[in-house]
């Protein structure tokens, strides 16, 4: 692999993410209802995603999941519910006490979890690399020394793209302090996150 197609997927990927969709949506709710520390493990999730997806491409494994259809309809259905579920928490928070109180029992790991399910069921992600990803790099050729570059550049450019979305609606949350604000973003976190489970419940089919 050279450096020009692995710059090549970069840039499509990029692109790809930056395409506002349930991940971006989800993204930004989870950082005005938790701020980064919710944020940052949501994006690790949502590349641990997006590298599964590679894996699958470069093993030629795209007829087994067409073959699996149904479980990864029910795994969108997973994330569906339990966006619904973070999105009635964040609504019906309504102080910043409150606000911190629910955050600080939802752990990181359940915030990379969550990135990690929306990825798994976002035809975005699939398409990307299921169809896409062969016009962009030859992937018979992919042998383990080009994983070791690929891996790092998809988790890098996922980081790079998503982190000034979660940086933006973070630095909100933090700016503004009233309780009568706090009940706003919480409520504007509930509907983008809300937005998210609808958009890939509609697609789960």
């Amino acid at each position: 692999m050279t450096f020009a197609s692995l710059a090549t997927y970069c840039v499509a990927l990029a692109i790809a993410v930056a395409i506002p969709g349930p991940g971006v949506m989800a993204l930004i709710g989870t950082s005005l209802g938790g701020g980064l520390k919710r944020a940052v493990p949501m994006i690790a999730g949502i590349a641990l995603g997006d590298v599964t997806w590679l894996v699958l491409a470069v093993l030629g494994l795209a007829a087994v999941a067409e073959v699996y259809a149904e479980a990864f309809t029910i795994i969108r259905y997973v994330g569906v519910a339990y966006l619904l579920y973070l999105a009635y928490k964040f609504w019906t928070n309504t102080s910043a006490l409150k606000t911190e109180q629910v955050d600080n029992k939802r752990t990181a790991f359940a915030s990379a979890l969550n990135g990690y399910v929306i990825t798994m069921g976002n035809p975005k992600a699939m398409l990307f690399y299921l169809a896409l990803l062969p016009v962009l790099l030859d992937l018979t050729t992919i042998g383990l020394s080009d994983f070791a570059l690929i891996v790092p550049a998809t988790y890098a450019t996922l980081f790079i793209v998503l982190l000034p979305y979660a940086l933006l609606a973070s630095g909100a949350r933090e700016w503004l302090k009233s309780s009568n604000v706090y009940k706003m973003m919480n409520r504007t976190a509930a509907a983008l996150i809300g937005t998210a489970a609808i958009a890939i419940g509609l697609r789960a089919h």
